[in-house]
């Protein structure tokens, strides 16, 4: 099946902000082989126009890490670098998922995961951002009202630490 949300959320300048708009896509597709096999892709793209990085607020500012972005990097590690020991949310993002589900039984499944994230300075993703990156597997366990999910991620390239396993427990897939 196929899914697709897009959303535009304008913003006015209140107190040392400026004006501008939030534009948020999310793309996910996924694709049965045979009974027990399924591929799944999710693509995420954000930007904030208008504001500077200074300027803008920071509620709107996109971060990567985490079980909703790169699992296997720590939540919200990746950001833009003011300053040394100074990060905030940037304003681009790019977010790329890839799953191999595996059916094994009647209830439970494995899973295979590559997670990817981008954040950048700049409104429009031009490539002078960070880049990080995740892996890893997990256990479904099928509860005829939706799986128990839980997954172990290493981080695989980036900014930070990369001596940690990060452990994810959850309802649902992850996408």
């Amino acid at each position: 099946g196929y899914y697709a949300q897009a959303a535009l959320t304008p913003f006015v300048a209140i107190d040392g902000t400026d004006s501008g708009v939030v534009s948020t896509l999310d793309l996910r597709t996924y694709r049965q082989l045979g009974d027990r096999v399924t591929l799944a892709f999710r693509g995420l793209l954000g930007s904030v126009a208008g504001p500077s990085l200074e300027t803008a607020p920071a509620d709107y500012l996109f971060f990567s890490g985490g079980s909703g972005t790169v699992r296997g990097q720590e939540y919200q590690s990746l950001g833009v670098d003011l300053s040394p020991g100074v990060t905030i949310g940037g304003r681009s993002f790019l977010g790329l998922a890839s799953e191999v589900r595996v059916k094994t039984g009647e209830r439970l499944s494995v899973v295979a995961f590559y997670d990817a994230g981008y954040i950048g300075p700049e409104s429009f993703i031009d490539g002078s951002g960070e880049w990080h990156t995740g892996y890893g597997a997990g256990i479904r366990y099928d509860t005829g009202i939706g799986p128990i999910r839980f997954d172990m991620a290493l981080p695989g390239s980036g900014p930070g630490d990369s001596s940690g396993v990060e452990i994810y427990i959850g309802i649902g897939q992850a996408f």
